[in-house]
């Protein structure tokens, strides 16, 4: 029996470059930066004071089932929801919502099987902060009572499955930055095999709070850098760290024969998955490892090395982080004579954590689409071991067919997607 193929037929983001995928590849090819000052908090007493956040303005809903509980959740819950409505409004799938005649649409027949795969890192870790500072300062009896269900990982993947009246499964992975690429890549698997005819998957994070500041510039982790136009520069001879983003990126994904048959719009195919275990340190990333990640998702794809190209990069302007993942890049391709191009959004929208390989995911489907490669932006002088690898300085046109997404995280959590031109 032929392994199903995987289809993706609806995106939906949202993050400092905008509330649609149009809206984030605009900005990636005219070279616009997400990163602005910190307004979420007062951030004069860090040494970073900038993010890449999400004008939560655009972040509206549709009269719906629980809107009013949706409103009082913390962000990286509404941000997924926007993010899988309009997914689910771009693949034309119908749910409950559909099915109800809310948001203007007609009521339509839903298909059954559908599941939620989400990837989160630290979930409503800014509620926990609120949550504790209020308590401290005006006692116990003032907690809200929905400080619980708007913190816990698990939220963001509950209320999009009950909102569009799913009832399969719904699985929260939380593997740090590589929860999104996981999530991902285990949807797929479940489609693939059958348990599933299509799914909603993704990843989301918004912890741009005091205490991940604290906590990141105490690792060292964080850009110093107080120019939004010089700061976060991946693969740079001058970076010095990452920058805070916000995002949500989430994707219906189908078995193709479903897709083709209710006549859908094809975005890309998701073609090879793979994940592994492995790092140096607790929250460094290992050359070796993830060299056999990538592979691993070639294989699983059916691709050869020399036939990828384009690299989303894991890259986010960490001066060890991206020397060992270039470091893996040539070690995937070491021999061949055609080379990959390789990118890093990062400069763009700041490190969205979770999201951090969907968002990559998103982008890559554009550039098949558009058969161009977005820039890295704010790459002003190379550093001086990279200058062997093709590194995209400017947006780029060229034949696309293959891309590699790498989402890496803390605890040697390794993923990497693969995506292909259908």
């Amino acid at each position: 029996m032929s392994r199903r193929s995987v289809v993706v037929t609806g995106v939906g983001v949202v993050c400092s470059l905008g509330s649609t995928v149009d809206e984030l590849w605009q900005g990636l090819i005219a070279r616009r930066s997400g990163i602005v000052p910190v307004t979420r908090f007062d951030p004069d007493r860090f040494r970073s004071r900038l993010a890449g956040q999400v004008d939560d303005a655009v972040v509206t809903f549709e009269k719906g089932p629980f809107q009013f509980e949706v409103r009082r959740m913390s962000a990286f819950v509404r941000y997924a929801l926007f993010a899988a409505d309009r997914a689910v409004a771009d693949s034309g799938l119908a749910t409950a919502t559909d099915q109800d005649g809310l948001g203007g649409q007609e009521p339509r027949a839903r298909p059954p099987g559908g599941a939620v795969f989400l990837g989160v890192a630290m979930g409503g870790l800014p509620s926990i902060e609120a949550g504790v500072l209020k308590q401290e300062q005006q006692g116990v009896r003032k907690t809200s009572p929905f400080l619980i269900p708007s913190l816990i990982p698990n939220m963001a993947a509950s209320v999009i499955a009950l909102r569009h009246g799913m009832e399969a499964e719904q699985m929260t992975i939380a593997g740090a930055c590589a929860s999104g690429g996981q999530a991902v890549g285990h949807a797929v698997r479940a489609i693939r095999s059958g348990a599933r005819t299509w799914a909603i998957a993704g990843g989301s994070e918004a912890v741009t709070t005091a205490i991940t500041y604290s906590g990141f510039e105490a690792m060292r982790a964080l850009s110093r850098g107080e120019d939004p136009d010089l700061t976060p520069r991946p693969f740079d001879r001058l970076r010095d760290g990452m920058i805070v983003g916000e995002a949500a990126a989430v994707f219906v994904l189908e078995d193709r024969a479903h897709a083709e048959a209710r006549g859908a719009v094809i975005h890309g195919e998701v073609t090879g998955f793979a994940a592994n275990s492995g790092c140096d340190d607790i929250t460094g990333i290992s050359t070796r490892h993830i060299t056999r990640c990538m592979t691993g998702a070639l294989a699983d794809a059916g691709v050869e090395p020399d036939a990828v190209d384009c690299v989303f990069a894991q890259a986010s302007g960490m001066i060890q982080g991206d020397a060992a993942e270039l470091e893996a890049v040539r070690a995937l391709t070491a021999g061949n004579r055609r080379k990959p191009v390789v990118t890093s959004i990062k400069g763009h929208t700041g490190y969205t954590f979770a999201a951090n390989g969907p968002l990559n995911l998103a982008c890559a489907l554009m550039a098949l689409h558009h058969q161009t490669v977005p820039p890295t932006l704010k790459l002003e002088q190379t550093d001086p071991s990279f200058t062997d690898v093709d590194i995209a300085r400017e947006a780029r046109g060229a034949r696309i067919r293959h891309c590699l997404i790498n989402a890496f995280g803390f605890g040697g959590i390794n993923a990497t997607l693969v995506v292909s031109r259908v």
